[in-house]
């Protein structure tokens, strides 16, 4: 079942394109990751589904629910995290908890104290919210966001600006809440490697556009290793690789550059194979498949600049 869709969603400021024509679906259950540099459009697109931000075009469905009234039902079940937590330093956690339980008309001392427990915090513990390491912060913003016993979680953002220690807790309290619970959950992240240990799938924005939606067993694809072989012509190297290869097996990358995904020939027998050809080989050498290089060249590569 999905229950978070956009279809066609595009959203201007001025004459910037923020979000440009975006479609993605979450199904249920999902740890759905928002891959994208900081201002590709991430925040903007979690903002249009949480109804903060009104698109210019395109449809926002939640649970299969269209149009204003029933839209704002169904955001009503959502739990989410976006900005930094708003938190009220001067109390403990179980007090933040209570002020924004009864703000939410959701007050239940007793499940209060599960959710803390559930997030790993003490509902005894009289520790003032102004002394907690930003994980312990984290993981109590997390805890008013299920208040609601939200069936969809949408954090934007999360781990920015956590230590290994706080990314490692808050990486396994989602998982948890995901495998136990089943809450489906909208991750954004610049954090490429962290974000591959969490997510189920992935959309892939690059400048307010989706540039690929794919899934874990997608993913382990395009991960595969390969030789990198840097040529001097490429022109003739392509009617060689073309000659000796599938065309899944190949790869054409920037710079003269090919990634050859059959490792049946080994590197010397790759260099004799464009030697007999008369190919220049400036460098060849085998790379090991990379999560991080991967989305980075889904997302153009290193050379674009950040809007």
């Amino acid at each position: 079942m999905n229950v978070l869709e956009t279809t066609h969603l595009t959203k201007t400021y001025g004459d910037k394109k923020v979000l440009d024509d975006v479609s993605i679906t979450v199904r249920e259950a999902d740890i759905y990751g928002l891959v994208g540099r900081n201002g590709a459009g991430k925040t903007t697109l979690i903002r249009a589904i949480l109804g903060l931000v009104l698109p210019n075009s395109g449809e926002v469905r939640i649970n299969g629910a269209v149009g204003s009234q029933a839209l704002e039902y169904e955001r009503h079940k959502i739990g989410s995290l976006i900005d930094s937590p708003a938190l009220i330093m001067h109390l403990s956690a179980m007090d933040n908890l209570k002020a924004a339980a009864l703000a939410f008309g959701r007050y239940d001392e007793a499940k209060l104290r599960e959710l803390l427990h559930t997030v790993g915090l003490n509902a005894d513990d009289k520790l003032k919210v102004k002394n907690f390491s930003l994980g312990m912060k984290q993981r109590l913003a997390i805890a008013i966001a299920l208040i609601g016993e939200p069936r969809i979680l949408v954090l934007d953002e999360p781990v920015n600006g956590l230590d290994p220690a706080g990314i490692f807790e808050v990486r396994e309290l989602l998982q948890r809440l995901n495998r136990e619970q089943r809450i489906t959950i909208l991750i954004s992240s610049h954090l490429l490697a962290e974000l591959g240990k969490l997510a189920t799938c992935y959309g892939v924005i690059e400048g307010g556009k989706l540039v690929k939606e794919l899934r874990n067993s997608d993913l382990e694809e395009l991960c595969r290793p390969y030789i990198k072989v840097v040529v001097g012509d490429l022109k003739i190297a392509l009617n060689v690789v073309v000659e000796n290869y599938h065309a899944h097996d190949f790869e054409i990358m920037p710079y003269n550059t090919l990634a050859l995904y059959d490792l049946s020939k080994g590197i010397p027998q790759v260099a004799e194979m464009f030697s007999a050809a008369n190919v220049p080989v400036l460098s060849i050498n085998q790379c090991e498949g990379d999560l991080e290089s991967t989305f980075i060249s889904l997302m153009g590569g290193l050379g674009h600049e950040e809007q």
